[in-house]
């Protein structure tokens, strides 16, 4: 509704202005076919590819990831399907109603949840709607800026109606309600665009960081609580430390529990993480020990391979590969 809305107007609004002015060239029309048709298939591909299905038969397909003992503990099964919960996979609750590999979150705007084989795809439709309102912000600039050398505005008298007095050249204020009520539906879209090209911009950064770093949106608010967990115990020990109550042994980290995860933040309860952790009696919970050093993501395999994992996923390449020796067997 948003996006094809915006383009609507586009097409039937400032498609004509820059048929009839000379500030913006006329192919950019043509550019903008190209950038609607890139819009509407990177959210079709973002919106139906499938983040893959762990099953009991593709189990052996997405099981590559090592258990950090962290964000995710061995030995675990799924109590709904009955199947081993692998390393940084996550049961979907929203639309698949099974464990999916790499999970990310589920994003309401492709209605889609994002894991290992498809966030390569929901990258693709951030940068491609980013990219579209950075551009489309840029002509809308241009086109008004145009309009205001053409009309000479910037040297124009305006009345105001509410005292009966005359406003001076060069008033912003003025200006911009003359050209909002003159040109209301290129504002509005102007006014989107602006927004959004901030809102996802940011968006994307964001997720271009956690790419970098070897984690997902889930892993992320894991993390944050291992952090938070490792915060107060090192300040809690270092007070014990000049106190003297110290219990001299290693803390056990936390193990940190799911929570949902979309388009806005997870909640997990570190208290009950912490509790969840079977190393620990009940009576020890409130022991003071050491925290040691903050624990590392062992998910980060630098710059290059964290991209790799992503835009070439560990199970597609696994598949074509067991395509590739059935076939050789075959012939």
């Amino acid at each position: 509704v948003v996006v094809f809305g915006a383009w609507s107007i586009i097409f039937n609004y400032v498609y004509p202005w820059i048929s009839h002015q000379s500030y913006v060239s006329q192919w950019h029309k043509t550019v903008g076919y190209f950038v609607f048709s890139a819009c509407a298939i990177s959210w079709r591909k973002a919106s139906t590819s499938s983040p893959g299905i762990i099953t009991k038969k593709s189990l052996s397909i997405y099981d590559h990831f090592p258990y950090d003992e962290l964000m995710f503990t061995s030995g675990q099964t799924c109590r709904t399907r009955k199947i081993p919960r692998l390393a940084r996979s996550k049961y979907d609750r929203y639309k698949y109603k099974d464990n999916v590999p790499r999970f990310d979150h589920f994003c309401g705007w492709v209605y889609n949840t994002i894991g290992e084989e498809n966030y390569r795809w929901f990258l693709l439709f951030l940068f491609v709607h980013v990219g579209m309102c950075i551009y489309g912000t840029v002509i809308l600039l241009f086109l008004f800026y145009g309009h205001i050398l053409e009309k000479d505005l910037h040297n124009a008298v305006f009345f105001n109606r509410a005292t009966g007095e005359e406003v001076g050249p060069g008033n912003i204020w003025f200006l911009s309600q003359y050209l909002f009520h003159r040109f209301f539906m290129e504002s509005g879209v102007l006014l989107l665009m602006g927004v959004m090209a901030v809102a996802l911009g940011g968006f994307f950064m964001y997720h271009v960081w956690i790419t970098s770093k070897g984690l997902t949106t889930n892993e992320t608010f894991k993390w944050d609580e291992i952090k938070k967990w490792h915060k107060s115990e090192l300040k809690k020990y270092q007070k014990a430390v000049k106190e003297g109550t110290v219990v001299q042994e290693k803390a056990h980290p936390p193990t940190v529990s799911d929570g949902d995860v979309t388009c806005t933040p997870g909640q997990s309860n570190s208290k009950e993480a912490v509790s969840d952790n079977p190393d620990l009696a009940d009576d020890d919970l409130d022991a003071i020990r050491d925290p040691g050093p903050m624990p590392v993501n062992i998910y980060d395999r630098g710059f290059v391979e964290n991209w790799r994992e992503v835009i070439f996923p560990i199970s597609l390449r696994k598949r074509k590969q067991l395509a590739a020796e059935k076939k050789s067997k075959a012939n």
